[in-house]
């Protein structure tokens, strides 16, 4: 054997016995570690699935609430108000939404979207105010709710025309047509503008006139 032979034999030898004894003092270290990834990640997608699952399973019994509305709007009313307490996001926030328009009166309803738009999400909390704007047209609340619907007017909120729609009608309602005028213009001028908002303030402007001066 060559002297170069017998010292890689030396070497290896001493590799050897240098990973016996790492492996000795770290090996069940490594192990556990290499468990706990296992662990972790097996968790990981498992809880993606069993997150996927009751999503799945909320979205469909929240569709079948909404078909059940207009058929027996009491049964459509108690099951979204069960998913409103119970479905995880976001549609416990959707199922609280539509249940509150399902009350028996305008003023109920107005008042059910005015208490839950403060436990929704912003654009969501948004939209119940919006929609409780509308409704206040017939439970003769406008003119109150207008005053508090001023913030989300603002061109950086996304019902912003919805609400402009809702400030012309009370300003048109108090025969302040010149506002009212103004309002459904910016509205029509807007490009962000949803169409149908564009085309109600249209048919407003057409109806009232172009006013004096014009």
């Amino acid at each position: 054997m060559s002297d170069s032979a017998a010292f890689r034999e030396i070497d290896d030898a001493v590799r050897q016995d240098d990973m016996k004894l790492w492996w000795k003092r770290w090996g069940t270290w490594v192990v556990g570690g290499a468990v706990a990834v296992v662990v972790a990640v097996t968790g990981m997608v498992g809880y993606r699935q069993y997150d996927s699952a009751q999503r799945a399973r909320a979205s469909a019994a929240y569709s079948a609430a909404l078909a059940k509305i207009g058929q027996d709007n009491a049964a459509a009313r108690a099951e979204l108000n069960r998913q409103a307490a119970d479905a995880p996001a976001p549609y416990s926030s959707l199922a609280a939404l539509a249940a509150a328009q399902l009350l028996d009166t305008p003023a109920e309803q107005v008042a059910a979207l005015e208490a839950v738009s403060a436990k929704l999400p912003p654009e969501l909390s948004d939209l119940a105010l919006v929609i409780a704007g509308f409704r206040s047209v017939d439970a003769g609340k406008l003119d109150a709710l207008v005053a508090r619907l001023d913030p989300l007017a603002m061109p950086d909120r996304p019902f912003h025309a919805s609400v402009m729609e809702l400030q012309a009608l009370a300003a048109a309602r108090k025969n302040d047509l010149k506002r009212a005028r103004e309002l459904w213009t910016a509205i029509v001028k807007d490009p962000a503008s949803p169409q149908g908002a564009q085309q109600r303030a249209q048919a407003m402007l057409t109806y009232y006139g172009p006013g004096e001066g014009k």
